[in-house]
């Protein structure tokens, strides 16, 4: 049996990205200033959970390299900022997300 570690990369930093795009859109409000943001946090969350949903119908099961990178790197520029003001708010005693 193999493990394919491209296919587990892009579905760790798919899931990551899906996770601080659902807490994005969920941060709203109807505002008209958040419609262009609203649309891009959707395409995003439906192109996210293509990938994460692909492997079960037998798509993507083998990513191509420049493919993972492209999301690792979108993950690591878009959610790990995320994952560290909550590290830090998370050490100063305060409730990540809440408390802004």
């Amino acid at each position: 049996m193999t493990i394919n570690y491209l296919l587990i990369i892009n579905l760790v930093a798919a899931g990551l990205i899906l996770l601080r795009a659902l807490c994005a859109l969920n941060e709203m409000t109807p505002a008209p200033e958040h419609h262009f943001d609203r649309l891009f946090f959707s395409l995003v969350v439906a192109g996210e959970s293509g990938i994460l949903l692909g492997p079960l119908f037998g798509y993507m099961l083998r990513p191509e390299m420049a493919y993972v990178v492209l999301n690792v790197g979108f993950s690591g520029i878009y959610a790990v900022p995320w994952l560290y003001l909550a590290a830090r708010d998370r050490l100063k005693g305060r409730i990540p997300w809440t408390s802004r």
